[in-house]
């Protein structure tokens, strides 16, 4: 549960937010922090793959336990 929460306030996220703004955030998160954009820069480019990592991360976790996430998976089980 303690992932959950840490992964929201890292995110920007709240309880209520949707797979949409969940995308949106990451999205924008990742234009900003993209390893690829501080190639001239070393500590810059260790801090952006650093963020970027955790961002996934925490992206990749909150999508799969959405409840859109959930209650699409269900649908798909055979019966």
């Amino acid at each position: 549960m303690r992932k959950i929460v840490d992964y929201r306030k890292l995110l920007g996220a709240t309880k209520d937010s949707d797979l949409k703004e969940l995308k949106s955030l990451y999205r924008t998160f990742m234009k900003d922090w993209h390893p690829d954009k501080f190639h001239g820069d070393a500590e810059k480019l260790k801090e952006a793959e650093e963020k970027s990592k955790s961002f996934i991360e925490a992206y990749h976790f909150l999508v799969s336990v959405a409840p859109e996430t959930e209650s699409r998976n269900f649908r798909n089980i055979p019966r």
